[in-house]
């Protein structure tokens, strides 16, 4: 609760389509270790725009389930982007997403580094 609060996301209605934190934790630390973003990135930088919207629209689906509500609306713009051929602004949104990412796994890193969990 304390890392969803610092994020200014909402817990409690994560909590209930998730039903319990242990599940919450669960996918919180798979996301966190399967590097989605850094591929979505290098998808955009390597051209390779049809990994890139597959890519996205995963992580549109795992953003919004996991309560990251604004990283999951960027995501779905730059979804929309790519679908376009829009390759100049996928970039510049890209930066945007890995922003907030990087913002919400240093809260993730924080807090779990309080608890020793790290």
């Amino acid at each position: 609760m304390d890392f969803y609060n610092a994020i200014g996301e909402n817990y409690d209605l994560l909590l209930s389509r998730l039903l319990s934190s242990d599940r919450i934790e669960k996918y919180l630390t798979i996301f966190f270790s399967e590097n989605s973003i850094a591929d979505l990135k290098n998808q955009i930088i390597n051209n390779e725009f049809q990994s890139a919207i597959n890519t996205a629209h995963t992580l549109k689906g795992v953003t919004s389930t996991l309560g990251f509500d604004r990283l999951a609306s960027d995501i779905c713009v730059i979804h929309g982007v790519l679908k376009n051929n829009e390759t100049e602004k996928a970039g510049i949104l890209c930066q945007k997403i890995v922003e907030e990412y990087e913002r919400i796994y240093k809260l993730w890193c924080n807090i779990h580094s309080k608890d020793g969990v790290l």
